[in-house]
């Protein structure tokens, strides 16, 4: 039995369809407001640990999926009960450092209670970034951009942990990621890209895991709705890494990719 603890997004929706197919059964813990009333369905905010773990362990889940998009609470929102009181020093520290040390502190939690921790990546392997094959590809100067921007971003987290994204045009940074995302940094840049451009498309999204995330949790993913707002900001490639990235909506993406001459670029 494998446990499914899912935010939102379109993750969450295909692992499902893929467990169903393969008939593996599961439980899902859905941490929406929106309650769901399927079988096997719990629903539960991420304060609700406590809840969360007796699902688990009830229902002899030894493996744990989590997927979706979550956004990180205040402490404000917290309401605490026992199990999240024991937990609070730890949080307060990890809350701190930013959300790749929150994820670490989940699962050294699930570990310590003998449950794993393992990708939806193991069961949606279709949808790595790499299995796209483009047919445009990278000049002489998107590839040094591309060179620049994966070295500002492991340098960048491995002090800060910030975002997984950055936007570089020409030898120009044009935006880093923040708390805001990837599509809200891309939209942000479309004024200074316009002037960096000069009517033509010129700059690359680069998209990587950070250097010390743990990808079991958190994959870089992009989508449709990227490309398209790359597009419109004249961004002209997007930079993913080998078996670090997804990319949802691969067929849906194809024709916009091909009409803009835009390019996949997969890194090792």
């Amino acid at each position: 039995m494998i446990g499914i603890i899912a935010g939102d997004g379109d993750l969450p929706k295909l692992l499902v369809k893929k467990l169903n197919k393969k008939k593996i059964s599961f439980i899902y813990i859905n941490l929406l407001p929106k309650k769901n009333l399927k079988t096997n369905y719990y629903n539960y905010n991420i304060f609700e640990i406590s809840n969360i773990l007796k699902a688990l362990k009830v229902n002899n889940c030894q493996k744990v999926i989590l997927v979706g998009k979550v956004i990180r609470p205040s402490i404000r929102d917290f309401k605490f009960n026992k199990e999240l009181i024991k937990l609070l020093p730890k949080i307060l520290l990890n809350y701190k450092k930013g959300d790749g040390h929150l994820l670490d502190m989940v699962i050294n939690f699930f570990k310590k209670n003998k449950i794993t921790v393992i990708s939806c990546i193991n069961y949606l392997s279709e949808l790595k970034a790499e299995n796209f094959i483009s047919i445009n590809k990278p000049n002489k100067q998107d590839l040094l951009d591309i060179n620049k921007g994966v070295k500002l971003l492991n340098h960048i987290n491995s002090k800060f942990d910030v975002g997984q994204s950055a936007i570089i045009n020409k030898g120009y940074v044009v935006a880093i990621e923040g708390a805001s995302g990837t599509d809200s940094m891309i939209t942000n840049s479309i004024k200074i890209q316009k002037k960096i451009n000069n009517n033509n498309y010129s700059g690359v999204l680069i998209k990587i895991p950070k250097k010390k995330q743990d990808i079991r949790v958190d994959v870089p993913t992009i989508g449709f709705r990227t490309i398209k707002n790359c597009i419109r900001a004249g961004i002209k490639g997007i930079a993913l890494k080998k078996n670090e990235n997804i990319f949802l909506d691969q067929d849906k993406s194809s024709d916009i990719i091909k009409k803009n001459n835009f390019f996949i670029k997969i890194i090792n």
